[in-house]
């Protein structure tokens, strides 16, 4: 076995380099015999959120697997009527592996897995809610993926399951009309079912997403049967997308997912300019709501959808 080529230091051709070893041997004795060592740096300061929308409630629908490449073909009447009258991208981008659990947290913590590593206090917008004065206790969580549970504590948001059926879509519509909530997110685990057994882009995919636009539709007509449609925000996206019968690689059509925002003060027909990462969502969101937006998040606000 070949060994690694290291070139060995030869002090006596690099007589600068003895001085610069004295010079390091020196600093280190200083910095063990120092009493008061430097404290650890402070965490990030929170950011105020600057533009927002005016928005008192916001509504959060997600749908698993859906790919930004499947928008445009399919018959989803619901959603694109949103996109015409609200701002939208279909090519923001999940962070990498292109799978549930890092990007659903990603998108309510505002920052990569990387990040958050180890912390178990990472702030998320569950947390930033129950924290900001008068709107604690206004977040609910319907979830249909078990791990979803994870995204927040039991204190920091109501949590419900549900499925991906009508059933369940009128659950949450009839929460809605009920608890007017400040904060909603309802996250649904297909398509992405229909994606693995019957493959991203066939015809099953897009029935289920002409399915699945319809439960959006009962959603956003609770919202205005509450009257409460004026001042809330609608947000739609996804974790991840796939291609074949699959995800988790660094492939356009997994990796790119709608955005879609639709509601009080945001601009109509509105691109929304790239780049966009699925961390970027969180603090949108957060800014809509008027909310601060932890100096902990590396995602931003994207302010140039708000009027």
């Amino acid at each position: 076995m070949k060994r690694p080529f290291f070139p060995a230091l030869r002090l006596r051709r690099a007589p600068g380099l003895r001085a610069l070893s004295l010079c390091a041997v020196l600093l280190a004795a200083a910095c063990a015999g120092n009493p008061n060592p430097a404290p650890p740096p402070a965490p990030p300061a929170a950011i105020p959120a600057r533009g927002g929308t005016g928005a008192r409630r916001l509504v959060f629908i997600g749908l698993d697997g859906w790919g930004g490449a499947y928008v445009s073909k399919a018959d989803m009447p619901r959603v694109k009527g949103m996109i015409a009258r609200g701002a939208s991208t279909f090519k923001a981008r999940a962070v990498l592996p292109t799978v549930s659990w890092p990007n659903w947290s990603s998108l309510f913590s505002g920052a990569a897995p990387e990040i958050r590593e180890g912390r178990g206090d990472f702030p998320s917008l569950f947390t930033v809610l129950k924290n900001h004065p008068g709107k604690a206790g206004g977040a609910v969580l319907f979830y249909e993926w078990e791990p979803l549970a994870g995204l927040c504590d039991d204190a920091a948001a109501e949590k419900r399951r549900i499925r991906s059926t009508a059933e369940s879509a009128r659950e949450v519509a009839a929460y809605i009309r009920e608890k007017k909530p400040v904060f909603t997110a309802v996250v649904f685990d297909e398509p992405d079912g229909t994606g693995h057994e019957k493959r991203w882009g066939s015809r099953a995919y897009y029935r289920r997403l002409n399915e699945m636009d319809g439960y959006i539709g009962l959603i956003e007509d609770a919202v205005k049967e509450a009257g409460i449609y004026d001042e809330t925000v609608f947000v739609i996206s996804a974790d991840h997308g796939g291609s074949f019968w699959g995800h988790g690689h660094n492939l356009p059509k997994q990796r790119a997912i709608p955005l879609i925002i639709r509601g009080r003060g945001v601009k109509e027909g509105f691109t929304i300019p790239p780049p966009v990462s699925i961390c970027d969502i969180a603090p949108t969101m957060a800014a809509i709501l008027g909310l601060e937006i932890p100096g902990e998040w590396t995602g931003r606000p994207l302010g140039d959808l708000f009027q």
